[in-house]
């Protein structure tokens, strides 16, 4: 947005070394410039405005980084620092990072030790940046001054709210559909995202459930999915998306998205594992992946033997999935999916209804949500929650 700025606000309490100065020259490296706190409310703070999201990002990730090295000794190296984050657009006239600064100072007070927190605009940017091993959690709505709306606020978490090794969830989509401003949702999201955790606990048992989406508009539609899947990553789920598009045919689509995304984003020897036995399988879905787990490149075309097998794979990997970590695939605008990714979804459903495994599915008319639902309540009517959308 044109004249949006963001302000870096370190602060350090009695436990951390002589940082600051290290924490002010960092800022300054990465295209910070030194901004004051009119109205300090904190004794060791250093604070800095960026033109650039990133930029700021970086200088907040290499901040941590230095305190991280200076505790090391200390059970809890980062418990002496907290890092806000803020964006906003100044008044005409006024200093540069003038709003900013106010929000940051707000925003300071919420953060507990050891947390970098950033508001939506530094999030949706920065979040494709992030190195590995960095997420952003949805940490709810925060309200910077009386007169402003509320602001939904991350976290950057090192390490993430999922077990080490389980992979990296897909969730630029949700950030950027929140915080759209031509996106006018008019549906009861409150109401619709009650329904659809209310079953959570199951999943997290090792019940799999779906969740299909259906009517309304396609904003109303995005907003629910992206509050739901935020909601339930902050609380330790990995989210798999994939979603088919208008005007492309391509059978399996939001299945590879989904799941080439989070092959990209796993080590090789844990897709070795996972895929031990399906290599040759898994390549029908995703060559690549296939021939990086040491399957062979199939040819076109594809027999009837050759789908079954790659189903029983795709079955087989994502079980693999479930059993580290509770775990979300997103299908969205399903109403556009052709009947074999349907068939590829009923024998995933099939050999996962004993996973950890939650199934979101958007779509738009009744008649294509009711065939999305036949998947489902042949053997299990009570794993299916509809949500529909006046």
């Amino acid at each position: 947005m044109p004249g949006m700025v963001t302000v870096l606000t370190a602060a350090f309490d009695a436990r951390a070394h002589d940082v600051t100065a290290g924490a002010h020259d960092i800022a300054l490296r990465f295209g910070g410039h030194e901004i004051t706190d009119d109205e300090p409310t904190e004794p060791r703070v250093v604070s800095a405005v960026f033109h650039s999201v990133c930029d700021a990002t970086r200088a907040s990730l290499e901040i941590a980084s230095m305190v991280a090295l200076a505790e090391s000794d200390t059970g809890d190296p980062l418990g002496g620092l907290r890092i806000v984050l803020c964006a906003a657009v100044d008044a005409p006239e006024s200093p540069i990072g003038t709003q900013a600064m106010r929000h940051a100072r707000t925003l300071l007070a919420k953060a507990a030790p050891g947390q970098i927190l950033a508001t939506a605009p530094t999030a949706v940017v920065a979040g494709p940046t992030l190195p590995a091993g960095i997420e952003l959690l949805d940490r709810g709505f925060w309200t910077p001054l009386p007169d402003a709306p509320p602001e939904r606020v991350y976290e950057m978490c090192v390490g993430g709210a999922t077990p080490e090794g389980t992979g990296t969830s897909n969730l630029e989509w949700a950030r950027r559909a929140l915080h759209d401003p031509a996106a006018t949702v008019v549906v009861d999201v409150a109401e619709a995202l009650r329904t659809a955790t209310s079953v959570w606990p199951e999943v997290q048992s090792g019940n799999a459930r779906m969740v299909l989406v259906y009517r309304g508009s396609a904003a109303d539609r995005m907003a629910v999915t992206a509050e739901l899947v935020l909601r339930l990553h902050a609380e330790g789920a990995l989210v798999l998306y994939g979603r088919w598009t208008a005007g492309t045919y391509e059978t399996y689509r939001a299945f590879r998205e989904a799941l080439g995304f989070h092959a990209a984003a796993c080590a090789t020897d844990q897709l070795v594992t996972d895929l031990q036995g399906w290599a040759d399988e898994i390549a029908h879905l995703l060559p690549d992946l296939g021939a990086r787990v040491g399957g062979t490149i199939p040819g076109r075309g594809g027999s009837t033997y050759e789908r079954a097998g790659m189903f029983d794979a795709v079955g087989h990997w994502v079980r693999a999935i479930t059993s580290r970590v509770p775990t979300i695939l997103v299908l969205d605008d399903a109403h556009r999916a052709d009947p074999t990714s349907i068939s590829l979804l009923s024998h995933l459903w099939h050999s996962c209804r004993s996973s950890g495994l939650m199934v979101v599915a958007t779509a738009t008319e009744t008649p294509v949500a009711d065939r999305l639902a036949d998947v489902v309540v042949h053997p299990d009517p009570s794993a299916l929650v509809r949500i529909p959308l006046s």
